[in-house]
């Protein structure tokens, strides 16, 4: 798919629109007081009323404000209160160089917020056999890493989020970052929403109700069918 496409599905498939609404909220209750990075920003859905938020992506688009490789970002220091990205960190090749710079252009205390796929059980079969992104559980987080060149910007290492975040959390201090927060979110309304596909099992007018139920059910059953995380991460260089 191309973003057009992307962006087709978006603006028809109300039920997808519901769902992002509810990860927007998610973010917004974890930012702190300021402007707002998004890395990967594509098709520009991302909004939150009364935050000014600067849209990036590798991709050219007419609702980014440009394009810039997340390995190498075109910021000053300390340039940003919050850093944001929805699916992205399981795309980039390098994840801790991307840390490297969240670390550079976020301000002292900043945030950077992720809404990231996660593995579980119960997802992992999904994500492995039904899904057209890779799930490579041997990854490891490397401090001497070089992106790709020309790489295919919807290549992707699912388990990325899960590892590092579950497994390999403690290189966050080297990088004078620090993990605040990493909760499983999404049960069963996202997959069964069919995403970004044109199919959809869920109706439009029950999507508020079953995130609703969702929410009450994740610290029973997020362990075992999780599809996502909610990661926040703060910044604790000093002033």
């Amino acid at each position: 798919m191309k973003l057009v496409d992307y962006q087709n599905i978006w603006k028809t498939k109300k039920v997808l629109r519901f769902i992002y609404d509810d990860f927007y909220k998610t973010i917004n209750e974890h930012c702190i007081n300021g402007n707002i990075l998004e890395i990967g920003g594509g098709i520009g859905n991302f909004n939150i009323e009364g935050r000014d938020v600067i849209r990036t992506d590798i991709q050219l688009s007419k609702t980014i404000s440009l394009v810039a490789d997340a390995h190498k970002l075109p910021f000053s220091n300390s340039s940003f209160s919050n850093i944001i990205l929805i699916d992205v960190l399981h795309h980039l090749d390098c994840p801790v160089n991307f840390l490297k710079e969240a670390s550079r252009v976020l301000t002292p205390q900043g945030r950077l917020i992720m809404i990231e796929p996660g593995i579980t059980p119960i997802s992992w079969l999904f994500y492995n056999f039904l899904h057209e992104e890779e799930v490579d559980l041997s990854w490891k987080p490397s401090n001497k890493c070089t992106p790709k060149a020309n790489k295919d910007p919807y290549e992707a290492n699912q388990a990325i989020p899960t590892l590092l975040f579950n497994k390999y959390y403690l290189i966050l201090s080297d990088l004078k970052l620090s993990l605040i927060s990493n909760k499983w979110m999404s049960l069963f309304v996202y997959p069964l929403s069919g995403g970004f596909k044109k199919w959809s099992l869920v109706p439009s007018f029950l999507v508020n109700f079953l995130l609703r139920i969702e929410k009450k059910l994740i610290p029973l059953l997020g362990p075992l069918m999780a599809f996502r995380m909610v990661v926040v991460v703060k910044n604790t260089k000093k002033i």
